[in-house]
């Protein structure tokens, strides 16, 4: 891992050489460190602070961090987060966790929001990465909190949230083409934004990815070629009081492991803002969603309407934040390969919650910050989320900050109503899984040039699943609450302007966990509870403007190995982008990812292929 450090920071120096007078250069960015601490963020208060002011363990991918990175889709752009595990499977699927439990079946923990829609699914409880496909330039930011999020964002927040924003309208007026092609894919992206009236603006955008299959690990050859493509709008209008964003997409796949395989997604979602006062504002938002697959013989289907209220108060030295929602989801889902099925086979589910959280002054430096959640399913009763966190910021420049908190995630439809009978039974008393978490954290500036934050947590579980054999007739195997058990480590990350033309970020993780089964019992599949995570992670990069119009950024990351069985040895990989800049209209670019091995294995699932090294030449139009 250090070597490969090195070699970053030293193909920088190498390259340094070659570049021009220092007064041709322009800033490596368009935000400075102390600008970067200012940006606005929403996640961890659900109203707008800066930075430096959010007392969690929270990193932010800015729109400019992907453009220089070349990624072309969301999974690979969550890899620029150091405070994320990112695990490829295949060509279109990934398995992406904060602090531990990763995997197709234990990544049921990390909820992630594209414009306030949540995108995990509560089928199965996980986040189907390959039905999500937006156009990553029109990203604004990526805010990772790793975490526990249930006061604010309610049940299966449980170890951290990913909040997605997009642009607005009004900020992607004129037209962008982008296209690329290189080994193993071909991406090509479109959109145009115009103006609507005096106050409004809209864009229409379409994005086409075409991947190769990988390698197998073990076992026969599998064609997991994917190609898919998404398509969409936004419109944002409004005046000085009253704001509304109406926004919506349709994405369709197709897969070539089976005949047939394909899947369907597709979404609207609206938004109301009313300013109340200088002080006072109300939002109202609205969406419906739907996608359904069909892989090898098996489909499933998702419809959720989901409506949420929500009052952002300041008063007397109290910035309050308070809602109420409401979701319905129905669900459908058809085994014709095996015998393994859920009774019913189609099922509503109502969720219902309320929320209030409330930050007040102590003296000027002191604050806290105090919510609670109380949320009702229709598996489990009413479930009370609350967070305490104390935020310390004696100047602009230092935060220390800690919190305590709860959060749970609630049963899917898999945990209850799976069966195979005589053999596997379902389990209509399978409950929550619970974390009570103890976090701690510094976040600073200790000059203008530098940045950095760490975070220490310190994370207790209970009720986790387990696969056991029970005592009922026929001794079937049943989904129970039968393990518990603790996790710890700690995050940190920082960001060095070196000169004003090349920034360095570091970043590295740690995690250690201590799991067990209640009275003796056995756990028959560990793995699709506990999933399996590496002890430790580092992701560092170097942004270089090599000349006014050359810029070269390369990244490396080393992650450890999984341990739990099949064991999956640790790697270490890197990639990198070269662009150049004809004007301010038309940029070339070559990108590459996993240049270090011709293959490497990041999961340990039967499923899992090899990744490949890819190599990339595109370019941006805008217009």
């Amino acid at each position: 891992m250090r070597t490969a450090m090195a070699a970053v920071a030293l193909g920088s120096v190498i390259l340094w050489a070659g570049r021009a007078s220092a007064e041709e250069q322009p800033d490596l960015s368009d935000l400075s460190i102390e600008q970067l601490a200012q940006i606005k963020v929403t996640s961890v208060s659900k109203q707008a602070e800066p930075l430096s002011r959010a007392p969690a363990a929270l990193y932010v991918i800015t729109n400019q961090d992907i453009q220089d990175s070349g990624v072309t889709s969301l999974p690979e752009a969550l890899r620029l987060a150091p405070n994320l595990n990112v695990q490829q499977i295949d060509a279109s699927q990934y398995a992406i966790a904060a602090r531990g439990f990763n995997g197709i079946q234990a990544g049921n923990k990390l909820l992630v929001l594209i414009d306030g829609r949540s995108i995990y699914t509560p089928l199965a409880d996980n986040v189907i990465w390959n039905l999500h496909q937006p156009l990553v330039e029109d990203i604004q930011q990526v805010e990772v909190i790793s975490g526990p999020g249930g006061t604010l964002y309610g049940p299966n927040a449980v170890n951290g949230v990913i909040n997605v924003t997009t642009k607005s309208a009004q900020d992607t007026i004129g037209g962008f083409v982008r296209g690329t092609a290189g080994t193993g894919e071909r991406t090509a992206a479109a959109r145009y934004g115009f103006s609507l009236g005096g106050s409004g603006a809209m864009r229409i955008y379409a994005d086409y990815d075409d991947r190769d299959g990988l390698p197998s690990a073990s076992g026969p050859p599998i064609d997991d070629s994917y190609r898919s493509w998404q398509g969409g709008f936004r419109s944002d209008f409004g005046g000085e009081a009253d704001n509304f964003t109406v926004q919506g997409d349709i994405f369709h796949a197709t897969d070539a492991a089976f005949a047939g395989d394909h899947a369907n997604a597709h979404n609207i979602l609206g938004r109301w803002t009313h300013v109340l006062g200088p002080s006072a504002s109300f939002q109202l938002q609205s969406y419906y969603d739907r996608y359904s697959t069909d892989v090898t013989l098996v489909h499933s289907a998702l419809t959720t309407f989901d409506n949420e209220a929500q009052l952002n108060l300041t008063t007397s030295g109290h910035e309050i934040v308070a809602g109420v929602g409401a979701r319905r989801t129905n669900d459908l889902f058809v085994n014709n390969l095996n015998p393994f099925e859920l009774e019913p086979e189609s099922e509503g589910l109502w969720v219902y919650n309320l929320f209030a959280q409330d930050r007040f002054n102590l003296t000027p430096e002191l604050a806290v910050i105090a919510g609670v959640k109380l949320e009702k399913s229709s598996f489990v009763g009413w479930q009370v989320l609350p967070n305490l966190r104390l935020s310390y910021q004696p100047n602009d420049r230092t935060l220390f900050w800690a919190a305590v908190s709860r959060a749970v995630r609630t049963p899917s439809r898999i945990d209850r109503d799976l069966e195979f009978l005589p053999f596997v039974a379902p389990s209509t008393d399978f409950d929550s899984e619970k974390v009570t978490a103890f976090e701690a954290g510094y976040r600073g500036e200790p000059s203008s040039w530098l940045s950095f934050s760490v975070n220490l947590f310190y994370n207790y579980y209970t009720d986790l699943r387990t696969t056991e054999v029970t005592d009922l007739p026929g001794n079937p195997v049943e989904l129970l609450n039968g393990r518990k058990g603790t996790t710890y480590g700690v995050e940190a990350w920082g960001k060095a302007q070196v000169t004003p033309w090349w920034r360095l970020s570091l970043g590295a993780t740690t995690l250690h966990n201590d799991f067990h089964v209640v009275d003796h019992r056995v756990d028959l599949i560990p793995r699709n509870s506990l999933g399996a995570d590496p002890k430790w992670q580092v992701v560092g990069s170097s942004d270089l403007d090599l000349t006014p119009k050359l810029r070269l950024t390369l990244d490396v990351r080393g992650v450890g190995a999984l341990d739990l069985p099949p064991d999956v040895p640790g790697y270490v990989e890197a990639g990198g982008k070269l662009g150049y800049s004809l004007s301010d209209r038309i940029e070339l670019f070559v990108a590459a990812r996993n240049l270090l091995h011709r293959t490497h294995l990041e999961n340990g699932d039967p499923a899992a292929q090899l990744i490949k090294r890819s190599i990339y030449a595109g370019t941006r139009l805008r217009f």
